[in-house]
């Protein structure tokens, strides 16, 4: 029986580098049987590897937060330290990731990801308008988590959930300091093929704890996420994906008083996929801001498969 390979986001990931599975999947085609979900999670003692990149270029105004979190796929964020007064900011973030996922069950998959940092970033004082820069890189945090399939999909659609925890994460805006458990994420993703289209929506909570840093106490505000998104299979190597994100943040805490107001920001993601062999699949994603900080993320991810066909 003729087979022919499809690369479909389901849950509208950028990659996230190493991301989650949710942000990805196969679609495979047979003669006469339409479009079917492979390969969603990791056959069973299987063994994925994921070099990605992603640049992100934003600029805040009025910036009197100590961290800011860059959202670079469904699901996935990456919390990174500023620490600044009530300044105007302008940043390119370069984050380097490498992953692995391993498939423990039919049903379940365990991943590891660690990310490195280089950032340049542009102040302007609103008061006096004194300017200043820094720049800095560092080996910015060790994430480990699983997916877990609840539902297989046919007559109802399919239903993974994802959860991870940051083991190390740096809290220091120049040079190192890392803290453990300080954040982490769970959410689910609900998918439906409609044969060349795959329809998903993903839904989460970000939640992040008090960490001592230079200002004092931190306590940065926890994220709840929407991100519906589409893949259409083209051919047989490339997909396309779009989609939008909703973000909701809660105000943060600085010393146990709360810092700032909650916030509001949505985003357009879209992206292509292609399958350069049945083991192999490389993938592209952006995503701009349309309301709340003016943000642009556009990333890269390189998938190898090992182990089990």
């Amino acid at each position: 029986m003729r087979q022919q390979f499809f690369k479909a986001i389901v849950c509208c990931v950028v990659g996230c580098v190493s991301f989650p599975v949710h942000g990805q999947e196969r679609i495979k085609e047979q003669d006469g049987l339409g479009i079917e979900v492979e390969d969603l999670l990791s056959e069973q003692g299987s063994i994925r590897l994921e070099f990605g990149t992603i640049i992100s270029a934003s600029r805040r105004t009025g910036v009197s937060g100590v961290f800011e979190t860059i959202q670079t796929g469904a699901g996935d964020f990456i919390s990174l330290p500023i620490d600044v007064a009530n300044t105007d900011r302008q940043a390119e973030t370069v984050l380097a990731s490498i992953g692995l996922r391993y498939g423990l069950t039919k049903n379940a998959e365990g991943y590891a990801r660690g990310t490195l940092r280089h950032d340049h970033s542009r102040f302007t004082d609103g008061a006096t308008g004194l300017t200043a820069t820094q720049s800095d890189n560092a080996f910015q945090n060790l994430t480990i988590g699983m997916n877990y399939r609840f539902l297989d999909e046919g007559k109802h659609p399919g239903l993974i959930g994802f959860a991870d925890i940051a083991v190390l994460e740096n809290t220091a805006t120049r040079g190192a300091d890392y803290q453990s458990g300080r954040s982490g994420t769970i959410g689910m993703t609900a998918y439906r093929v409609l044969d060349p289209v795959v329809l998903s929506l993903t839904a989460g909570y970000r939640a992040n704890f008090a960490r001592s840093v230079t200002a004092g106490t931190v306590d940065p505000g926890d994220t709840l996420f929407i991100n519906p998104s589409v893949g259409f299979a083209v051919n047989n190597e490339l997909t396309l994906t779009g989609g939008f994100g909703l973000n909701f943040t809660s105000a943060d805490r600085v010393n146990g008083s709360v810092q700032g107001s909650r916030r509001t920001a949505a985003d357009l993601q879209f992206g292509l996929a292609y399958a350069w062999d049945e083991n192999t699949t490389l993938r592209g994603d952006a995503r701009t801001e349309t309301l709340g900080d003016r943000n642009f993320t556009a990333g890269f991810t390189l998938t190898r498969k090992f182990g089990q066909d």
